[in-house]
């Protein structure tokens, strides 16, 4: 089931990383609203079912752990979960995508507060760094919950991440109809 999970985690991944590619084009003008449209459309519908699919693995997962009892001899080697290395090196350079983003996003703040930028340009620009920033943070914790990382192992409610989705889809088409 790991290597579903994975595989699911990689799509899911792509999808985001298409999807802002379409985004920031879109807000660029390069594509027509129809074929963002039905991108958009397309690529969410991709990204639910790897979550699905992610989330019903981990039932899968939690569901061996349960049924293993706590004094067998050598079965906790096996429990320990294998990283795959490949999440690590995604997550260390969408990190530095995050931070460029976001250093870039204060910049042209700090452009447009001292009237250097104004206009339209300024608002696909700030309108595309915000894509590449919401992006990255959806892959890094993607990349977070499939390494197990500690910082993932709080108990989240899921309808916390349902709004957390909802808001930023909300957030997404009002900067696409910018």
């Amino acid at each position: 089931m790991k290597k579903l999970q994975d595989v699911s985690a990689f799509v899911f991944i792509s999808c985001v990383t298409i999807l802002a590619i379409i985004s920031i084009l879109g807000v660029w003008k390069v594509f027509n609203e129809d074929v963002i449209g039905k991108s958009i459309q397309t690529i969410t519908l991709l990204a639910a079912v790897t979550i699905i699919i992610t989330i019903a693995g981990k039932f899968f997962d939690s569901r061996k752990q349960q049924n293993i009892p706590s004094g067998v001899v050598g079965v906790e080697p096996q429990l320990i979960k294998e990283i795959n290395p490949v999440f690590v090196l995604i997550r260390h350079s969408t990190l530095v995508t995050l931070i460029v983003s976001i250093s870039v996003l204060a910049l042209l703040g700090v452009l447009a507060i001292w009237d250097v930028l104004s206009g339209e340009t300024l608002s696909k620009s700030l309108s595309s760094m915000t894509i590449l920033a919401f992006s990255s943070s959806v892959i890094i914790l993607t990349c977070l919950v499939r390494e197990g990382h500690k910082f993932m192992q709080k108990k989240i409610s899921g309808w916390y991440i349902f709004i957390l989705v909802v808001i930023g889809w909300i957030l997404l088409k009002a900067l696409l109809n910018f």
